[in-house]
Order: C-alpha cells, then sequence, then structure tokens
C-alpha cells in the first residue's frame, strides 16, 4: 500500500477525539509510566490537553501525530531502573485480527530496535523503552517472513485475493518499503496456482535471505531473486520432486523431497542449477528443521514422527555427526516452519537441546554429551542466548509457578545465578507461551515474543522483562 500524500500545512485530525478522563495509574512494576495494554494507544490526559490545544486553535496536529502516525508520546529520556525479573514494557497487537489474517510470525533486530510483524503490519520499538519508532502497514496479508535480516533487509511474501502470489522487502532500520512485486504470474484454471493458496497447500511456502538474495519456495518451484532491485536470478520449476523448505543466513538453504529421499541444497544463487553443495539424508528420513546454517544443523524426523537426530554438517555439506535425542526432548514450537526451532540453538560447536527439566550441550564435532543442566522438573527449559560464556535458559512461568532464567555456564553446565521473574508475569508468560512465544535476550532485557496467532487486539506480541 503506498504511503498517503503529505500534506503542506498540518490539519486536526478527523475523527472526533475522546472525553477527558483522569489519568490512568501506575502499576508498582512499571518503569515510569504504565504500560498500556496496547501498543499506539493515546493517553488520557495528554488527549485532554490536545483537545485544548486544538479548540484553542493551536497547531496540535503535529504533536498528535508524531512520527508517521504515532499517538504514543515519545520518550526523551530512558525509562527508570526496573527490578530484575520485572516488566520493563510490553506491547500488544496494533490491529485486529481475523480468521483469515491471524498469524504474526516475523521478530527482528537492529542495533536499538525490535522490529515485529503482524498479519498486515510492522512495527519498530525501541530496545530499552518500548516506545515506537515507526509503523508499516503491508501491501497485504503476511503468508511468511524470512527468518533473517540481509543488511538490514527482511523478506517477506504476502497474501492478495487469497492467493500467497506477491512480495515485499523492508528495510527495517528506517521502516521504509523498498518495493513489492508478482512472486510469480498464473492465468485462470493454472494448476499451479493451488500451491499459492493456503487453504489448499501441500506444502507451506517460505521465504529466506542470504548475502543480497532472496529465495521464495513452494511445492512445485523454487525463485531467488537480488533484493537490491527484486531483479529474478534463478528459478527452478519441480514436475517430480517437491520443494518443501528455505533457510537464509550463512547460506541460502533448499529443502527437496523426491521419493523416499530428502536433500537438502546450498544454493549458488547465480547459478540455481548448480548448488555448492548438496546434502541427501538416509530413505525415509525428513528435515524438520534448519536449527542453524553457521554451522549447518539439521533437525531429522521420520514421517510425521517427533525429531529423533540432530545431525551436524561441515562447510561442504558433508556429515560430521548425529546426536540421538531422547524421548523428553521438547518438540511443541518446532513445527511450523523448516526454520523456527527455538528448542535448540546452536552457539559454536556446541548445540543446546531444550528438555522437559532441563537443557543439554552436545558437541557437535563428535556429537558426544556434553553437560545436562537441571531445571524444574516439570517445565520446559528453554536456551535462549550465549553470553559471556553463560547460556542463558529460560523457564516460562505458569498460572501456579513464576518463570525463571538462569545463567549456567557454557563449559560445566554449572549453574551461575537464576532471576525469578515477577509474580504479576506469570499469566502473561503462560499465555504467550502457549502461542508459540519465543525468549530473546538483548540490551539486558529478556524478550518474549509471539511468534504464533493472535487472538484479538489485546493479544500481546512483545514483553519486555528486566535481565541484567
Amino acid at each position: 500500500m503506498p504511503h498517503p500524500p503529505q500534506n503542506p500545512m498540518p490539519q486536526p485530525p478527523s475523527h472526533p477525539l475522546p472525553p477527558l478522563q483522569p489519568p490512568p495509574s501506575i502499576p508498582s512494576h512499571a518503569p515510569g509510566r504504565a504500560p498500556g495494554p496496547r501498543g499506539g494507544r493515546r493517553k488520557a490526559w495528554v488527549i485532554g490537553l490536545l483537545l485544548l490545544l486544538l479548540l484553542a486553535g493551536g497547531g496540535a496536529y503535529a504533536v498528535w501525530a508524531g512520527h508517521e502516525g504515532d499517538a504514543e508520546p515519545s520518550a526523551a529520556h530512558a525509562p527508570s531502573a526496573v527490578a530484575a525479573g520485572a516488566q520493563a514494557w510490553k506491547k500488544a497487537a496494533r490491529t485486529e485480527p481475523s480468521p483469515s489474517a491471524k498469524h504474526a510470525s516475523g521478530t527482528w533486530f537492529t542495533r536499538s530496535t525490535v522490529v515485529k510483524a503482524e498479519p498486515d503490519m510492522m512495527t519498530a520499538y525501541d530496545l530499552k523503552t518500548g516506545t515506537k519508532q515507526w509503523s508499516l502497514v503491508l501491501d497485504g496479508v503476511l503468508c511468511a517472513a524470512s527468518r533473517d535480516a540481509d543488511a538490514d533487509r527482511v523478506l517477506i511474501a504476502l497474501k492478495k485475493s487469497g492467493t500467497c502470489d506477491a512480495m515485499t522487502v523492508i528495510d527495517i532500520r528506517r521502516g521504509s518499503r523498498l518495493y513489492s512485486q508478482p512472486i510469480a504470474l498464473h492465468t485462470i484454471g493454472d494448476p499451479d496456482l493451488d500451491n499459492f493458496r493456503p487453504d489448499k497447500w501441500q506444502v507451506e511456502m517460505e521465504v529466506a535471505v542470504s548475502g543480497g538474495h532472496g529465495l521464495i519456495t513452494w511445492a512445485t518451484g523454487a525463485k531467488v531473486i537480488r533484493l537490491g532491485d527484486g531483479k529474478t536470478v534463478g528459478e527452478s520449476p519441480e514436475k517430480e520432486c517437491r520443494i518443501v523448505g528455505a533457510a537464509g543466513g550463512a547460506h541460502l538453504l533448499t529443502q527437496r523431497r523426491c521419493g523416499q529421499r530428502t536433500t537438502v541444497r546450498s544454493q549458488n544463487p547465480d547459478a540455481f542449477d548448480r548448488p555448492r553443495w548438496t546434502w541427501e539424508g538416509r530413505e525415509g528420513e525428513d528435515v524438520a528443521g534448519v536449527i542453524s546454517t553457521s554451522p549447518v544443523v539439521l533437525l531429522i524426523s521420520v514421517g510425521q514422527a517427533r525429531p529423533l537426530q540432530v545431525v551436524a554438517l561441515d562447510g561442504d555439506g558433508k556429515e560430521r555427526s548425529r546426536i540421538e535425542l531422547r524421548r523428553d526432548h521438547e518438540t511443541s514450537a518446532c513445527s511450523s516452519g523448516m526454520s523456527k526451532c527455538p528448542e535448540y540453538l546452536v552457539d559454536g560447536d556446541t548445540v543446546y537441546v531444550a528438555r522437559k527439566g532441563s537443557t543439554t550441550a552436545h558437541d557437535l564435532a563428535n556429537g558426544r554429551e556434553k553437560w545436562t543442566y537441571k531445571a524444574d522438573a516439570n517445565r520446559t527449559a528453554f536456551p535462549v542466548a550465549v553470553q559471556g560464556g553463560q547460556l542463558a535458559v529460560y523457564v516460562a512461568g505458569t498460572p501456579e509457578r513464576v518463570g525463571e532464567l538462569s545463567r549456567v555456564s557454557a563449559r560445566t553446565g554449572e549453574a551461575v545465578r537464576t532471576t525469578r521473574l515477577a509474580d504479576d508475569l506469570r499469566t502473561t508468560e503462560w499465555r504467550l507461551a502457549r502461542k508459540g512465544a519465543v525468549a530473546h535476550l538483548k540490551e539486558g532485557l529478556l524478550l518474549l515474543v509471539n511468534e504464533g496467532v493472535l487472538d484479538s487486539v489485546d493479544t500481546d506480541v512483545v514483553v519486555a522483562v528486566a535481565a541484567p
């Protein structure tokens, strides 16, 4: 959707302003001001002030609109210190989801912001304060989004008129749309068109970015574009095989299934028919996810069964090791795409695996277990990030139990310290965990991000918790 034209002179808003109300109370856990129930909702005392200014004939619209229509007061200073484990800020959905537009996959980071995708828009929030930096309405409904950003650019597949046959590239640092264009051109009655309809997908569409290129895959084809201008540089229609996934980052990977064999290719964007290397799985194996592309680490299953192994590849696509997964490893959120597996974390030559009650570290060079950190016996312990030689492990809260963020020695698995999350976050954590939340650790904050489905306009999409 193109941006609206800019008026030469500011005009007052066309919609009526709400009545003046007393200022809201500030809960004890809030840093200086209440983190309202929804990002972008106007504070009542600001509305009253603007109403008085408008009635007095003052040019208040610039204050009302803020940056690109931002109705939230800008924060001139960072909020006061928040106790460890307490909520620093949170944001809820900015638009009302619908049955055909409810998925919120897509989270990216710049140096100072977290950028969150919703079904039909994207919004950037300041990491420290939660203040909205920019918001952009998409040209359609989100079908798939790249897990990674490439030079602050992300690729998104969009649905228009029920068909996911459009794409857009967004600059997440500036909050600008670089371009939008069709993925493929179809005629009425084209049998391949069903592969672009979510209600008829044999395989979900996936997109990825790497090295200045974007990759889009669907059941019967794949396409590589240049991110800078959208020009197609490679295509691969498939008639005998199915293309079932894409992953980006250090490599541009496609997954193909031909009969009982699955292959993973590191694509050469300039010669799509000549991949840099090809890994072929054993008969009957499927790649349930790409845990990492630096190094390449695959999650292996057989049929629709739960993942059974982790396979590490070297720089030439040869197998380095196979790791047998125990029956208590967690698989609840690693099911919606080839490149979304928050239960696993790769750092250097180690893969950390979430299990019920614990996190286990394995050596990718030989597949051996290094150590196991035991957390709460009844809750999954998710590996989040490795910082300063320590692994951060998150155990989500429940209505009865508080959440925990533990720091564990990445060398020995011994606990260093544990931060108990605030008691009043239990229900919020539990609801996010049930929707497929993914945890990140950035700038001293534990960010719980909704990567699943939005139920209503009040659904939380980002909750930031102090984690110094």
